[in-house]
This record gives C-alpha cells, sequence and structure tokens, in this order.
C-alpha cells in the first residue's frame, strides 16, 4: 500500500472487498469457492485466473451460471477449469471470438473471463510490449 498512489482500503474480508466493486480479480490456488455469485454486483466483471485443476474452484455456481462466461480456450477450461467443469457453466465466447468481432462483448452484463492461460497470448502480448517499446526508443533517438 505504500507504494499505491490513490487510496487504499483494507478490507476484513473478501465480501467487504467485492460488494461494490466494477471489477473483481481472482488468482488464488483456492479449492473451493472463495467468491460468491450474491457478493458481486450486478454489471461487474470478474478476471478468474487461478484455480487451474479440474477439481479447484474460486467461483461459487451461482455466478459461474449466472454471469456471461468467456475463456481464453473452450477445449482448456473444459479440461482444467474446475469452475466451469463443475459448476456446468456454459461457455458465451473465447477472447478471440470477441477480439474478431463474432461474438460480443457484453458490457453491461455481469461477465466472468476464466483464463487458464495459453502461449499465443503471451507472445502476442510480449510483441505488443515490444513493439510500444521500440516505437518510444526511436522516438527519443
Amino acid at each position: 500500500a505504500e507504494t499505491v498512489e490513490g487510496p487504499v482500503q483494507i478490507c476484513a474480508s473478501v465480501k467487504e472487498a467485492v460488494l461494490d466493486a466494477d471489477v473483481v480479480i481472482t488468482v488464488t490456488l483456492a479449492t473451493e469457492p472463495i467468491l460468491f455469485g450474491e457478493w458481486v454486483k450486478p454489471g461487474a466483471h470478474v478476471n478468474a485466473v487461478g484455480a487451474c485443476r479440474p477439481n479447484w474452484r474460486e467461483l461459487d455456481d451461482e455466478l459461474m451460471k449466472n454471469a456471461v462466461l468467456y475463456v481464453d480456450s473452450r477445449a482448456g477450461v473444459m479440461s482444467e477449469s474446475g469452475d466451469v467443469i463443475l459448476s456446468k457453466a456454459e461457455v458465451f465466447a473465447e477472447l478471440g471470438e470477441v477480439v474478431k468481432g463474432t461474438k460480443p462483448a457484453l458490457c453491461e452484463k455481469t461477465t466472468v473471463f476464466k483464463s487458464l492461460g495459453m502461449a499465443i497470448e503471451d507472445t502476442v502480448a510480449a510483441k505488443l510490449v515490444y513493439d510500444c517499446w521500440e516505437i518510444e526508443n526511436k522516438q527519443k533517438s
């Protein structure tokens, strides 16, 4: 908190931290849900990055079934994500489908992005960072 600019609020519980949040990010090794749908306000977005085993959970069934579910890979979540497998939540779209414009980003809805990570995403992100760095350094010379 000492290096963060702007207000910081320390919360006593997950519930307190997320009740009025527009964006919630989970990056845990949880084996049981730690984030519950009843705590997430309508229209919020959840990035769920942890619990990457078929029998691990970060999110409860209510959140998984009532939110619009985006994933990086349908095949990946159906074999590796306990959040998706155990809740039997329906995948609305892969991230690539949204980027291509074949599926919409439903920003007015409560959304979950369940990410297990993909090498191509890492490669593209690294290329983007490098290209931006290169442009910035050419402008300085």
